[in-house]
């Protein structure tokens, strides 16, 4: 009923304005503020729709440009994404690639070179102490043998498995090396204490020894050939009445960080069947 009477409104509105334009154009032009006032909220109407069409295309527009804008954003970001993992990559590769090539320089010095292999394991029940390579007894690897990267000593074979084998670094608690200062010559043996940390013992205190001294192998114990760089003096002290110093060594090769090793034969090196 409602609708009945609005649409009844609006014509009659509508054929008030046609009769006034009609009255209007026989009588001339002398009065047209009936008009004026009739047609005012036509033109009221008109200009809202018009601003109403305007915002409407607007904010149409803005969509279009907003959406092609997120789908521009989520090329690049792709393609961001993409150069990132080229780039990594090629940064892995340059890394492997001069490993390689210092593995390969260590193995045309070494007469006593067997074979390089890569790291693929931590023992969980001794963490960065026991590391584990992907070679064993078929590539000719036998228990004690040593250890190298090209930087220096990382430690001896302690399991073979058919191809597999474990690696006992000189900072575990059962490792021992046999050494000597490279200055100085004094002789003594090194053992393990974890934390990437080693110790020399039997250094008499009346040798005179200086942080930053280097320590070689001396190949005296029959494990590590002679002349391998195991690291550096850090701290020296004179414990209370005792006879020798207490000289703590870092490795040369951090050994957290060994991804491939160089396994060298060892003089008590020995063939055995590999663990099953």
């Amino acid at each position: 009923m409602f609708l009945k009477k609005k649409g009844f409104v609006f014509v009659f509105f509508i054929l008030l304005i046609l009769v006034t334009f009609i009255y209007q154009s026989i009588k001339g032009n002398e009065d047209t503020s009936v008009i004026n006032i009739l047609v005012y909220p036509l033109n009221i109407l008109e200009r809202g729709s018009f601003s109403i069409s305007k915002g409407i295309k607007s904010l149409f527009k803005d969509y279009i440009f907003l959406v092609d804008k997120k789908e521009e954003n989520k090329k690049l970001i792709a393609k961001i994404e993409r150069l990132e993992h080229e780039k990594n990559k090629l940064i892995e590769a340059a890394s492997e690639n001069e490993r390689l090539r210092e593995m390969l320089e260590l193995k045309s010095t070494r007469t006593d070179y067997i074979t390089t292999a890569e790291v693929f394991a931590r023992d969980p029940t001794n963490w960065f102490q026991i590391l584990w390579i992907n070679k064993g007894a078929e590539n000719g690897i036998y228990k004690d043998m040593a250890a190298v990267t090209p930087s220096g000593l990382v430690g001896r074979i302690h399991r073979v498995l058919k191809d597999t084998a474990s690696i006992l670094l000189i900072t575990d608690a059962n490792s021992s090396v046999a050494v000597r200062f490279q200055s100085t010559r004094m002789e003594g043996i090194l053992e393990g204490y974890g934390m990437n940390r080693c110790h020399v013992k039997y250094i008499p205190l009346d040798e005179d020894v200086k942080t930053g001294e280097m320590v070689i192998t001396s190949g005296l114990d029959g494990i590590y050939p002679e002349g391998i760089q195991v690291g550096y003096v850090s701290k020296v002290v004179k414990k209370g009445q005792g006879l020798f110093h207490h000289i703590e060594v870092i490795p040369i090769q951090h050994l957290g960080k060994i991804e491939e090793v160089a396994i060298l034969k060892s003089r008590n090196s020995h063939k055995i069947l590999p663990e099953k």
